[in-house]
C-alpha cells in the first residue's frame, strides 16, 4: 500500500485521542493517526513510486507551511473494517494541495486511486461494528456528529508511505518550502534599511 498524507504531530494525537465519540469500537493507535491526501495503490512497484518522487518534490518544494483544524467528531459510511469515526479536517490550503499533488501525477502519467474524487480530510480515531453505532445512537440521530472545541495543528511536511508491491518499507519526508517568507523578510529588511539610511 502506497499512499501521501500528512502525520498528526503527537501532541495533536494525543488530544484528539481523548475525544469523546461514545466508547464504541476499536480504537487507531495515536501513532498512526494521519490525512490522506491522495491513495496511490495496494500494490504499487517501487519504480512507480521513484517515478513520484521528483514530481511530489515539485509540488512540496513550493507548498508553504499551513494550519489545519478540527472542531466535529461524525462517522463514514462502513467498510470491511466497520464504521469509521473520524475528525473532520478543515483547510483551504489542504485542498490546494491535494488539487496541485493530482495536477502534477496526472501530468506525468502517474496512476493513482481516483476511488474517492471529492475530498473529504480526516483524521480516522477508530472503526466500529454497524451494530455498535446503531446501539450508540439509540434513535437520537441518524448518525454520530458532534462538535468539540478547536484543535489546530501546523502542517510542515508531506509523507510518502509505501514499498516495492505494498510491503511498507518506504517512508519518505517532503518538508514544505519556506523560501516565499524568506524573500518577504529580506524585502522588509531592505526597506528597513532604506527608510533607516534616509
Amino acid at each position: 500500500m502506497a499512499f501521501l498524507g500528512l502525520q498528526i504531530p503527537h501532541q495533536t494525537a494525543r488530544l484528539l485521542s481523548q475525544v469523546d465519540y461514545g466508547g464504541v469500537g476499536e480504537a487507531t493507535g495515536t501513532d498512526t493517526y494521519h490525512i490522506t491526501i491522495c491513495y496511490l495503490g495496494s500494490d504499487i512497484p517501487i519504480e512507480v513510486l521513484g517515478k513520484a518522487l521528483p514530481v511530489i518534490f515539485d509540488v512540496t518544494s513550493k507548498t508553504r507551511p499551513f494550519t489545519v483544524g478540527t472542531n466535529r467528531v461524525t462517522t463514514f459510511p462502513g467498510g470491511d473494517d466497520g464504521v469509521p469515526i473520524i475528525c473532520r479536517v478543515t483547510s483551504d490550503a489542504l485542498h490546494e494541495l491535494r488539487g496541485k499533488l493530482w495536477a502534477a501525477l496526472d501530468d506525468a502519467g502517474i496512476k493513482y486511486d481516483k476511488k474517492f474524487p471529492e475530498f473529504k480530510p480526516h483524521v480516522t480515531l477508530a472503526y466500529a461494528p454497524e451494530e455498535e453505532i446503531s446501539q450508540l445512537l439509540a434513535g437520537d440521530d441518524d448518525e454520530l456528529d458532534s462538535e468539540f472545541p478547536l484543535v489546530e495543528w501546523g502542517a510542515h511536511e508531506l509523507v510518502l508511505w509505501g514499498g516495492d508491491s505494498g510491503d511498507g518499507r518506504l517512508v519518505v519526508n517532503f518538508p514544505f518550502s519556506m523560501e516565499q517568507t524568506k524573500a518577504a523578510v529580506q524585502r522588509a529588511f531592505v526597506r528597513l534599511a532604506t527608510s533607516s539610511s534616509v
